[in-house]
């Protein structure tokens, strides 16, 4: 009996392996309910059960390049961040908790560094939530969540789904996945954030500065409330990869859309990778990083560049909150605006997209922007890339 009792067999009566800690109780339905209401709106949620409409692509910016979206139904996270995080709604008018409430399907990450994944790691093991992203991202959050909760067992305490292999080269090749419970095909392509910072002499003198015209009533405004104090963050460093990410939807729908959290200089350090975003099926809606590292030399010549090789027909600018804010500036949105059109010109994009932008703190945690129908007959238009359906 004792050897049943180890699951041996054999004489082998080596203790057995204990399990890894176990997650807490999910949040109440009615937290669920009201989260995912915040997030995706009223009329999106059934009140009674939470379920979330699976007709339409529902997303809420909720700072920086995290974004919370529902694809058929399934909540999605894009990134796993918070700026100004805090212990009560603040400026970023949103928590940890109830990010848990939402009961994410899957997190996606494109860079495993802080301001990217700091609460990836927590949300995933609470809810079950599967990672999503490169081998190295996977080590990064498996890491995190040993951390926290001060384990050093074998078992791990994650699901993270690889899709892009450890060490691949920037620029090799567009890694696929395919996720049925969303109807969905995952493309992924490994980038580089890397920036040259001197000017391109094959386009026009262009500069622009995150830190003009800061508005001082932005701090009266927007009070520094009580931070989080519950340590949970990443180690992950900035030298780790950047994955780029193409979501095709299927189910005879035509309807594709992007979302990079870094840019760099694929010009001069990448331009494989590039090409392989200029092979990428039809980019409908494109959510870029315009946060770029060369912004003193060349404007924002760099997110041009992506948005260039994705053509999308909308592109919605992601991470322009943390650049100002770091720069001091708050209210720099119409700005970068203009010096993205400004770049846009200088490259020679001959069918721009169209533009909007999500302004913080205003527009943070609101889904009336970024709801979009996935059937449309509208995203098919003549001239368009194939919208490749099949996963291969």
């Amino acid at each position: 009996m004792a050897i049943v009792a180890c699951g041996g067999s054999g004489g082998d009566d080596a203790p057995a392996e204990p399990a890894g800690p176990t997650p807490p109780a999910a949040p109440a339905l009615a937290e669920q309910i009201a989260a995912r209401t915040h997030y995706f709106g009223a009329e999106n949620v059934d009140a009674t059960t939470g379920e979330v409409r699976k007709d339409l692509v529902i997303m809420s910016w909720a700072s920086n390049t995290t974004y919370a979206a529902a694809i058929n139904g399934k909540v999605v996270l894009l990134d796993a961040s918070l700026l100004r995080r805090e212990q009560a709604p603040g400026r970023t008018p949103t928590t940890l908790p109830e990010m848990v409430a939402l009961m994410p399907s899957y997190i996606v990450l494109g860079k495993a560094a802080p301001g990217y994944a700091d609460l990836a790691a927590n949300i995933a093991f609470r809810t079950g939530a599967t990672v999503v992203g490169a081998a190295e991202h996977c080590d990064v959050v498996e890491a995190d969540a040993r951390r926290q909760q001060s384990w050093t067992g074998s078992a791990k305490l994650l699901k993270c789904t690889v899709v892009v292999p450890k060490d691949q080269a920037v620029g090799l090749s567009v890694n696929t996945l395919s996720l049925p419970d969303l109807q969905a095909c995952v493309r992924a392509v490994k980038h580089t954030d890397a920036a040259v910072t001197v000017a391109d002499p094959t386009l026009p003198a262009a500069a622009f500065d995150w830190s003009l015209y800061s508005d001082p009533r932005d701090a009266a405004w927007w009070p520094v409330g009580t931070a989080a104090t519950d340590g949970i963050t990443t180690t992950g460093a900035a030298t780790g990869p950047s994955v780029l990410y193409h979501l095709t939807l299927g189910s005879g729908q035509s309807f594709g859309m992007l979302w990079n959290d870094r840019v760099g200089s694929l010009k001069e350090n990448s331009p494989a990778a590039a090409t392989l975003v200029r092979s990428l099926p039809k980019t409908d809606v494109h959510i870029g990083s315009v946060d770029v590292g060369n912004a003193s030399s060349n404007g924002l010549r760099d997110a041009a560049l992506y948005i260039q090789a994705a053509q999308p027909k909308i592109f919605f600018p992601a991470g322009h909150d943390a650049a100002s804010q770091r720069a001091g500036a708050f209210n720099t949105g119409e700005l970068m605006k203009r010096a993205l059109e400004e770049a846009i010109d200088n490259v020679g994009i001959v069918n721009p997209p169209e533009l909007r932008v999500n302004f913080d703190p205003t527009d943070y945690v609101k889904p009336h922007y970024m709801t979009f129908d996935p059937a449309a007959a509208g995203w098919q238009q003549a001239g368009d890339k194939a919208s490749a359906t099949a996963c291969n």
